[in-house]
């Protein structure tokens, strides 16, 4: 099937990405827009399309337009494109949001019949074109009807992503689980630097070390089970050492209660696990 012109709304770390990735796989990207003019135009410069300042002059000039806008956004900026549209026909829009459905684009499918979808990236962004290095691999939700699913599965595919159906999927639950998933290791991350400074370390020997320490747990996980990846005293029941962990952290009683926490779900993960840390 012929390739659709894009249009990016948001020229944030997502919508950089994926339409810098767009671009390398052959699709045209005919236009961008945004709230900051400087990141559009040097978007748009880049990538050889049009910089645009009215969202919906951005739907007209392109077959597909991606808003890569935050997801309270998502809604008010639909109702506000619907009333500037020039032509709708045959157009489609999709939004990047894993915790919303397609009811976010409802105005802009009811009142101006365009074909709506969500083409969530299962994926986190850095700023700066160095992002596209995280595009490839990536799996991409798509909740739409055919034909269009089809079309935004070849998508992903082109950018060298795995498509998958969000359809029926709790957004809510999804979203989630991808915060646990992207977010959370980052905020322990951070947790754990700040601990190995106290304990001594100086700190960018903490911050190499930890960040290293998990680069190592994740390049487990990509090829064993998070049940057969762990490690630690909380898998092995050294409760002792927890002990000692949670006497440690004494004076940082919000800490200590996720140590534990922490530590009791992952004596969950498989209580008869023995492996060494």
């Amino acid at each position: 099937m012929p390739k659709p012109t894009i249009a990016i709304i948001g020229p944030g770390r997502a919508g950089s990405a994926l339409g810098r990735a767009l671009h390398s796989a052959g699709y045209t990207i005919a236009a961008v827009g945004g709230r900051n003019p400087d990141n559009v135009r040097n978007l748009a410069t880049e990538l050889g399309g049009r910089a645009c300042q009215s969202p919906a002059t951005t739907i007209d000039l392109a077959d597909l337009t991606i808003l890569a806008v935050p997801d309270d956004v998502i809604l008010p900026l639909s109702t506000d494109m619907v009333d500037s549209l020039c032509s709708a026909a045959g157009k489609s829009v999709v939004h990047l949001s894993g915790a919303q459905d397609r009811a976010a684009l409802r105005p802009l499918a009811q009142q101006g019949g365009l074909r709506t979808g969500v083409f969530h990236p299962l994926q986190t962004f850095r700023r700066g074109p160095q992002a596209t290095q995280n595009v490839a691999g990536t799996y991409f939700g798509i909740d739409a009807d055919a034909p269009f699913r089809d079309q935004l599965m070849q998508l992903a595919r082109d950018i060298g992503g795995h498509p998958f159906d969000l359809t029926g999927v709790d957004r809510a639950l999804y979203h989630a689980a991808a915060v646990f998933a992207a977010n959370y290791p980052t905020t322990l991350l951070a947790e754990a630097i700040a601990l190995a400074s106290q304990a001594g370390l100086e700190t960018e020997t903490a911050r190499h070390g930890m960040t290293a320490l998990l680069a190592g747990a994740v390049k487990n996980l990509t090829e064993l089970s998070p049940a057969e990846a762990i490690t630690g005293p909380a898998s092995r029941g050294d409760q002792g050492t927890i002990q000692r962990h949670l006497d440690a952290l004494k004076n940082d009683p919000g800490l200590q209660r996720l140590y534990q926490l922490l530590a009791d779900r992952t004596k969950q993960l498989n209580p008869n696990k023995e492996a060494a840390a």
